[in-house]
């Protein structure tokens, strides 16, 4: 087990921060060379360009980070937040996940498991994957140590690897700032506003919809506008979320690649299998994508200077029994 209720681990796209010391154990993301690296993520602007919050000390950068704080809490607590970069040997979101729970003492878990706990973080330049993951704190030390929030954001082979750990309870006081700043690190550039909240306001949100019978509404968090749990004969749980952002929501390709990897499948090369859905006033793009274990519906579209996304996640059989109910919510869609 991993300390926490496997569904207290929420997965979104982030990486980790190193401090003046080395970091506790391992390096911020894995890597099969010593060799400087000198790839980055063109989606992620320089450093200089994203304000930190006030109560971030910055730190010397390194070979491996492009950007790095520490955070100082109460009686001597520290949380340490960091931007790596890396190319393909960066490896998938489930070695890294796994790796850091090793570093937290716990058990790894697997590619299904993954993609149940994953959560999405918005930005201008499409979803990135975010976890949250807690544990036993490296020799025993609390006050510097026992959390991990980490994202990771993938481009064309490419990684960004942002990634806050340190005392939980400092963690958890500076997750919000974390997650904006992300979010602003992996939106277009600095004239945009960057930490827009993942929803339109209540004056511009005319979206209407039908949920279908069986489906229960679940907490909407930062991530997501929208969430609905349903479940299968056999009990297994299926994720239904829909995501807002301003912008175009990125590159097609890029975003059903990452879908795919997180469903453990490679990316491909060549353009996705996208197919039009249509509702009674859009249209939206739809695709299927699926795993040996998973499987992931998603319709998307943009209007009004906004990208919206719609996924459908769960295991192969249960995706296929609620696809209908799926499709029939994304076409009762009214903007």
């Amino acid at each position: 087990a991993c300390g926490r209720n496997d569904d207290q681990i929420k997965v979104y796209r982030l990486a980790k921060s190193s401090t003046d010391s080395p970091p506790p154990s391992g390096s911020d993301a894995m890597t099969s060379t010593n060799a400087p690296v000198k790839s980055t993520v063109e989606r992620v602007p320089a450093a200089a360009n994203v304000t930190a919050p006030s109560n971030w000390e910055q730190q010397p950068l390194s070979q491996m980070r492009q950007a790095s704080f520490l955070v100082h809490g109460e009686n001597g607590t520290t949380a340490d937040i960091s931007l790596v970069t890396l190319g393909p040997a960066a490896g998938n979101i489930l070695d890294n996940v796994n790796r850091w729970l090793g570093q937290l003492s716990q058990q790894p878990i697997s590619q299904e498991k993954l993609t149940k706990m994953v959560e999405k973080l918005p930005t201008a330049r499409g979803e990135i994957d975010v976890v949250d993951l807690s544990g036993k704190p490296e020799a025993g030390n609390g006050s510097k140590d026992g959390r991990i929030v980490a994202a990771i954001a993938s481009d064309e082979g490419k990684s960004a690897f942002f990634k806050m750990r340190g005392n939980p309870q400092l963690v958890s006081a500076e997750k919000q700032n974390f997650l904006k700043w992300v979010r602003s690190m992996h939106g277009a550039g600095p004239d945009e506003t960057r930490m827009e909240s993942a929803a339109p306001t209540t004056e511009s949100s005319q979206i209407k919809w039908d949920i279908p019978a069986g489906w229960s509404p679940v907490a909407a968090s930062d991530m997501r506008y929208a969430s609905f749990a349903a479940l299968a004969d056999d009990g297994a749980k299926i994720d239904i979320s829909v995501a807002t952002f301003p912008g175009d929501g990125g590159d097609d390709r890029e975003n059903v690649n990452r879908w795919r990897q997180q469903i453990g499948l490679p990316p491909i090369e060549g353009e996705p299998s996208i197919t039009a859905l249509r509702s009674r006033d859009t249209t939206f793009s739809a695709i299927d994508i699926a795993g040996a274990n998973a499987r992931t519906v998603a319709a998307w579209t943009r209007r009004d200077g906004r990208a919206w996304f719609f996924k459908l996640t769960g295991p192969n059989a249960a995706v296929e029994k609620e696809k209908s109910n799926f499709v029939k919510f994304v076409q009762s869609v009214r903007f």
